[in-house]
This record gives structure tokens, sequence and C-alpha cells, in this order.
């Protein structure tokens, strides 16, 4: 069940100014269970009811539709509210600012209003795109989110964060907005290619990097192992209680620029816009982890230990462990950027151990390059 209460609470100054206190505070579920899109439809009438919704958009990539459209539609016609669909390109250049315009208009197409429910179905760009919508159509419409990918599941449709990739920048324009629920289904995600499932991955180890190593110590059992023998509703549920818990001090990103969960990002976002986006992004964070764990060792807040277990983890995964050659000077320059906009700090993540992590406040060109030479000797056969 959703629930939003609000409420604005004024004084007058001496001054004769005023002082304004707005309070809000949301309330919603995330619905975790094997076989949930069973009952998907009873939990969607439960929904509208509880928002006053008359209306439904369900908004989905065409990829995700060649899977889901037909059964989702029936789920849907059995809610007992009309109901439309919008289906986006699939793919990353989809999360742009193009991308966000079309799905305004066909909200607008569809008249949808601030009673209407937006469901978005599919992966991180789906979950991504949906979110930045909803925050920003009429200044706010209620929606929700069944994430069909390991990666949406465990983190793109966790914490109410949506946004659009812009002027070559990774999430540069975006919004909070919190769903009215989300429905994670562990087994749609057994049928993923094994390129999405080790997508999702990188995603868990970073939270396992920060805050869990019981989950990390079950992603060094399962290297080698065939995915479809992994608990997969053990490992969702912890990833999202471990992203959770790391939110919850500061959800919406502003009391602290030194945010843990931005381990890998660092690197990993300028990695994925040096490359025109072509790299997904769990493979991109995945390189990012590598070089935060090499800058680790060479300053000295890891032992090699823990260091080589973290790299065998992603290698293990079939996941990058560096940063290819041609971008690094693209990859810094943005480094760079970032580092004007912190006030010449960036505020990089680095394991110290499985279950925990420390921010370095700078780091220099040279050690950059240092650890890039590091994983460079690593990964020569």
């Amino acid at each position: 069940m959703t629930a939003t209460a609000s409420r604005l609470e004024v004084a007058h100054g001496a001054d004769g100014g005023f002082d304004v206190t707005a309070r809000r505070a949301d309330r919603y579920r995330i619905h975790l269970e094997n076989g949930l899109t069973d009952r998907l439809a009873d939990h969607l009438r439960e929904l509208v009811a509880a928002l006053d919704a008359h209306r439904i958009v369900l908004t989905m990539d065409t990829v995700v539709a060649a899977h889901h459209l037909s059964s989702v539609s029936a789920v849907l016609a059995r809610v007992g509210v009309p109901f439309d669909v919008v289906l986006v390109a699939e793919g990353e250049a989809t999360k742009s600012q193009s991308g966000l315009q079309g799905l305004w208009r066909s909200l607008q197409r569809v008249k949808a209003t601030r009673r209407t429910l937006v469901l978005g179905v599919g992966g991180g760009m789906v979950c991504d795109l949906t979110t930045a919508a909803a925050a920003t159509y009429m200044r706010g419409v209620p929606y929700a989110l069944v994430p069909t990918t390991l990666l949406a599941q465990v983190d793109a449709a966790i914490g109410g964060k949506g946004g659009i990739n812009y002027d070559g920048t990774k999430n540069l324009v975006g919004a909070f907005q919190h769903p009215a629920a989300v429905f994670v289904d562990p087994e749609l995600i057994r049928t993923l290619p094994d390129q999405h499932i080790r997508n999702g991955l990188a995603e868990v180890v970073k939270v396992a990097l920060i805050a869990d190593p019981g989950l990390f110590a079950v992603l060094e059992r399962s290297v080698g192992r065939g995915a479809a023998t992994w608990p997969w509703d053990a490992i969702i549920r912890a990833a999202i209680t471990a992203k959770l818990l790391l939110l919850a001090p500061d959800p919406f990103e502003q009391a602290d620029l030194r945010r843990l969960l931005n381990l890998g990002h660092c690197v990993g976002h300028p990695y994925e816009a040096a490359a025109g986006f072509r790299v997904l992004h769990g493979e991109a964070v995945a390189a990012g982890l590598a070089v935060a764990t090499a800058l680790s060792l060479h300053g000295g807040h890891c032992t090699r230990g823990d260091h080589d277990r973290i790299l065998a983890v992603l290698s293990g995964h079939r996941l990058p462990t560096t940063v290819p050659a041609p971008l690094r000077a693209d990859v810094w320059d943005a480094l760079e950027a970032v580092r004007r906009v912190r006030n010449g700090h960036l505020h990089l993540v680095v394991p110290a151990a499985p279950g925990h992590c420390t921010v370095v406040d700078d780091v220099t060109r040279e050690a950059f390059d240092r650890a890039l030479r590091h994983l460079d000797r690593r990964c020569r056969p």
C-alpha cells in the first residue's frame, strides 16, 4: 500500500518575513517473492484503489514487450480500470532528452492525469526513464515498477531516483520521486542472457563490498557454478536490504557528497560515457570497482589478500577488470570535471575489505595510471 503525507509549517519572523518548513513522508511497499507476477493483478487492484487511480499507462521497451507485453496486458485487463500501452525503443539512447520528451508526449496523447498510475515494466533504462517522467509530468504522477532484469531489481528500481543522460554525461538530469510500489519477482531473471546476469551482478558485488561480507562470500562460492543453481531470492533480498540501509540516512542525497553507494561509479560512469554508452552499466561499474580496488591497495587502504579476493570475484564472474586503453584519457578528463564540481575533491570510494569501504578525497593522474598498469599486468594471459 502507498501513502504520502505532507504539510507546510509557517512561522512569522521578527523582520516581517516567513520561516517555511515543508514536510513530506512517503510510504510504499517493495514486494519481493518468487512467482509474484502471477498475483500482480491483485496487487495492482489494491494499488489503484488506494491511489484512486482511474487509468494505468504501461511503459515498456520494445525488447521487453516481445517477451512480456501479452502476459502483462492480460494482467492489466483483470485489474478493472482502462489501460494504455506506451512502447519506447530499447537501449541507453532512449534514456535521453528526446526519450523523456517522447514519453511526456505519449502521456499527454493518452490523456494521463494526476490520478493516472504509470507502470514501468523492464530493465534499468525503463525504470530510470519512467521515474523521471513520473516525477516531472504534471509536476508528479504516481508510478510503480516491475523490474525484469537483475540490475533493475537490485538497483535501478530501488531508491526512487530517475534520470536521463545529457550532453554526454550519465544521469546528469533527473529527479527523486518515490514509487507507489515496486514488484520484484526473482523468477523473471532466470531467462536472462548471461551478459545481463553479469551486468546486474556488478551492482550486487558493489553493495556486498560496501555493507554485506556475507553476501560477498556467497558470490565467492558461486564462481564457476551455473547461475541457475544460485540462491537468487536470497541474493536479491540481501542486495536490496543493503541498498536500502545505505540510502536510509540520506535518501535524497542532500547531506553529503561522500556517498558509499558511489563505489565503482566515479570511474564507471565516465567509462560508459567515453564508450558512447555502448558498454552495459554493470560492466562499466565492474571496471570502476577494479580500479578502485587497485587504488585502495596502492594507497594502503586494503590488504593484498582482500584486493585479490575482490578481483577474483570480478574476473571469476567474467566481469571487466580494467578500462580499455583508448578510453583512459577521456575517463580521466571526466574525473577532472567531477573534481571541479566537487570543489576540488573526487570523493572516490574504495574498498577496504568486503563489507567495509572508505573515501579518498583525491586521486592524482599518476595514481590513476599506476592502478591501470597494475590491472593490465593482472589481465595478461
